[in-house]
């Protein structure tokens, strides 16, 4: 057996194919300077290679993650805002961004009045073509249109300025001059709380391709809308099925209560106070989940008024009669 591997490994030797790696060997180890030449080249043109790789990569993450989050809040307490969704079609150079608002300086959730946000859009590779269009929806919704968008873009900045009045910081007492003195000097710029920024850029996975066309407010708007009452649809559902449920436990509950009423005929002393104890617990359980079915009734009743709402909006978007409540601005690059 030995011998018979010992003839295969010298015909192996002997063959063609392996020559080439004999010669080679055989050079390696007569000239050992030049062999440790030759792999540290080998080594090296790897490592410039990684190194040129990584720093003209169009996949190289040049942004932190704090840049790309898609959910700013105003310092100066007047909202936040975020960036729901991200779409580019480099077919025809627009990238679609979906933004919804929420006001904290108002007690009714309908979002940031789009007359109070200032846009801005900044880029590297600035392009006089480049243009945005901010395109108030319904409600709190607002679409952005960035149109003629170069295939190496790279990355957008937005700056969006809130211009909402902060009522947390009207002074309505009557001030002495010493208090005035006493005021501790601000070196933050007071405009500085009020500006978000998002970064729109193809390194962001968030930043979804797809084909766009050209779209209108109309064809937005009626998106958006067919988007909302799918979603208040299925809060109808879940609250159909929590209320099912609650149910279900209040009649294991009455169970519950009546084993122990009829243990408590054959109980005395410290048994029968702990029994009376059980059902006081059961009876208290019963009565909160009561209170949860009504509320949950309760916002039946007002996601249903909120679908009709939609759907009424939705008529008025097809027969041309529905009123914006802003009109369509256009943003240029700076």
């Amino acid at each position: 057996m030995i011998d018979t591997i010992k003839r295969w490994i010298e015909r192996v030797k002997s063959s063609s194919i392996a020559k080439p790696f004999i010669v080679t060997k055989k050079w390696f180890q007569e000239n050992v300077i030049k062999r440790k030449l030759v792999i540290f080249s080998i080594l090296f043109t790897a490592w410039i290679s990684l190194l040129l790789g990584a720093i003209y990569s169009p996949q190289r993450q040049t942004y932190t993650d704090d840049q790309l989050k898609t959910k700013r809040t105003f310092e100066n307490g007047t909202g936040e805002i975020r960036l729901s969704s991200q779409t580019y079609s480099p077919e025809t150079g627009i990238i679609v961004l979906q933004f919804e608002t929420k006001d904290s300086t108002s007690p009714v959730d309908r979002g940031i009045d789009t007359k109070r946000l200032k846009w801005n859009l900044y880029a590297k590779k600035k392009t006089d073509q480049t243009t945005m269009e901010i395109v108030p929806i319904v409600d709190n919704k607002i679409s952005v249109i960035i149109r003629n968008v170069p295939k190496d873009f790279g990355a957008y900045a937005i700056d969006i300025t809130n211009k909402t009045v902060s009522t947390s910081s009207i002074d309505i007492d009557v001030s002495s001059p010493s208090d005035d003195q006493e005021k501790p000097s601000k070196t933050k710029d007071k405009g500085d709380d009020n500006v978000v920024q998002f970064y729109v850029t193809t390194q962001n996975s968030q930043l979804k391709k797809g084909k766009i066309r050209t779209v209108s407010r109309e064809e937005f708007a009626l998106s958006e809308i067919t988007e909302e009452r799918s979603f208040q649809e299925s809060q109808i559902k879940k609250l159909n099925n929590s209320i099912k449920q609650l149910k279900t436990s209040i009649e294991d509950d009455e169970a519950r209560k009546a084993g122990l009423l009829k243990e408590a005929e054959y109980l005395s002393g410290d048994d029968l106070e702990s029994n009376q104890k059980d059902i006081a617990t059961i009876e208290s359980n019963i009565e909160t989940k009561n209170r949860s079915i009504g509320t949950a009734t309760q916002n039946i009743e007002k996601v249903q008024a909120k679908i009709a709402s939609l759907e009424k909006k939705e008529a008025a978007v097809k027969d041309g009669t529905f009123e914006f409540s802003s009109p369509i601005e256009t943003v240029e690059m700076k």
